[in-house]
């Protein structure tokens, strides 16, 4: 966990007169969020990190249990994902790096350390844009998770399948001012992660954990700016807890000081714990800087080194991301809404451009064709996109010929197509009832095909165009070539 980057406001203790009603505050809110990346393996072992609904502590080895003796190997994919998470949020790569032990003591962590990076992490200097405004990031680093604690009857057990998971913090500066900004942001942060597939980025299962970090800028009538103190807020599992978590201590820290009139200097840091029955914070331990963990490099671990090939390697395997989809679709005139709606979700989006590129097919195929032919310009009133629709919706019951031409019937005439294709026979007989009664009368017919078949299976084609002939253009050939080929045998 990264401990000096809210380093932005220095004033010393000050006793001030209190004018409430012209007071002006301002939230200053950083958030540090934990995504756990659904690798096969831990960081530093060969243990699963399937640790969701596991049966406690069958997931472990010496070395996510800190056995002594027992030496970490890094997860080459873990390293990857976090450089390619850093480079979807616009990160520079630390060509060279290395990891460190962050010392302190608690039951769940079985080592006394943690494997973490602070001075030299794989990815820097990002940002996101939420809603005309930039958010910078700090920092995208790799580290391992903790175990867990599980409170039961009054005694607290420790279960280790989450020790040693591959973890990435991810860390903002101080650049948002509602709770409402730090949930869109991690709304878009959701997105992108799952839109590169390194993790669920589930909230409600712990693969995605956020802790605010929250003060109150202070400007009073008579020009004086104060700061309250810095809390950071732990143990916040929902999305709707980190509004309320972070609205509360606003709310908390304006009380305090118009209570007792002074803002104590922003560096005394605080942490605090979020109830989420009784919606609000409560004080947990003085913060600590990172000189209390007295950090140093990991000795079994060598530095770790990514070429500017190798980085450019792992570009390459980034999608579209949200914000270009967003730019795209607008260029399609959709709204603002329609385009965020459609890039809210990858599997969704990719549905979109599916039919999409149907509707180029259609355009390019049959209609461009009969344009070219006809020496005519195409005529946007003709354009159904309803009909368009129809067709896509029945394509898998629809020959190609047929789509053509319910696509130049429903441009020319602005005939429903399915209507067009009901009276005209063009619907496929998918029906293995009907399709084995026109298979029969094929096999009875052309005897010579059959002997032909039985000496080269190729020759089913024959009989699959007698198939087509005798039901008239109706059946689906590959239903009907199986048919057939179920009788023959």
């Amino acid at each position: 966990m990264n401990q000096n980057i809210f380093l932005v406001h220095h004033v010393k203790p000050v006793k001030i007169v209190r004018h409430d009603k012209t007071m002006k505050t301002t939230p200053i809110i950083g958030l540090e969020v934990h995504v756990e990346l659904k690798t096969k393996s831990k960081m530093f072992c060969g243990c699963s990190a399937d640790h969701f609904h596991v049966e406690a502590n069958t997931h472990t080895c010496p070395v996510c249990l800190g056995l002594p003796g027992a030496l970490p190997v890094p997860n080459k994919t873990a390293c990857e994902w976090c450089v390619k998470l850093g480079l979807a949020l616009g990160c520079s790569i630390n060509e060279e790096s290395f990891f460190e032990r962050k010392n302190y003591f608690y039951p769940d962590l079985a080592k006394g350390y943690q494997i973490t990076q602070l001075q030299k992490p794989f990815a820097v200097n990002g940002k996101l844009d939420i809603d005309g405004h930039e958010i910078r990031i700090n920092r995208a680093h790799m580290e391992e998770d903790t175990g867990k604690s599980v409170h039961v009857d009054g005694s607290t057990l420790l279960d280790f399948n989450r020790s040693g998971v591959p973890l990435v913090e991810i860390v903002s500066e101080p650049d948002l001012i509602s709770a409402l900004e730090a949930k869109k942001y991690l709304n878009k942060l959701q997105q992108i992660i799952r839109y590169i597939e390194v993790s669920d980025a589930d909230i409600e299962k712990g693969s995605m954990r956020c802790e605010p970090t929250v003060n109150v800028k202070i400007e009073t009538d008579s020009g004086e700016v104060v700061y309250t103190p810095l809390a950071e807020i732990k143990n916040v599992a929902s999305l709707t807890g980190v509004m309320n978590a972070i609205d509360f201590e606003i709310k908390r820290q304006i009380d305090q000081y118009q209570s007792d009139g002074v803002a104590k200097n922003s560096t005394n840091k605080t942490t605090r714990g979020w109830d989420a029955d009784k919606n609000q914070t409560f004080l947990q331990r003085e913060k600590e800087g990172s000189a209390d963990y007295r950090y140093f490099p990991e000795p079994d671990i060598p530095p770790i080194t990514f070429t500017k090939v190798q980085v450019e390697e792992i570009r390459k395997t980034l999608p579209e991301l949200p914000d270009q989809k967003i730019t795209k679709y607008k260029s399609l005139s959709l709204s603002d809404y329609d385009a965020n709606l459609l890039a809210q979700d990858s599997v969704f989006s990719s549905a979109f451009e599916k039919a999409l590129n149907n509707s180029a097919n259609l355009l390019n195929g049959a209609i461009r064709t009969a344009l070219n032919e006809n020496q005519s310009e195409i005529d946007l009133n003709k354009i159904n996109a309803t009909h368009f629709q129809d067709i896509f919706s029945k394509k898998s019951e629809l020959s190609s010929t047929a789509i053509k031409q319910l696509t130049l019937e429903s441009y020319n005439s602005g005939t429903n197509p399915l209507t067009f294709a009901k009276d005209n026979n063009l619907f496929q007989v998918s029906d293995t009832g009907a399709l084995e009664q026109f298979a029969k009368e094929v096999i009875e017919a052309n005897p010579k095909a059959i002997e032909d078949y039985r000496k080269n299976p190729l020759a089913i084609g024959f009989l699959v165009g007698q198939l087509m002939k005798v039901s008239k253009g109706s059946a689906n050939p590959q239903t009907g070539k199986e048919i057939l080929e179920k009788l023959l045998k």
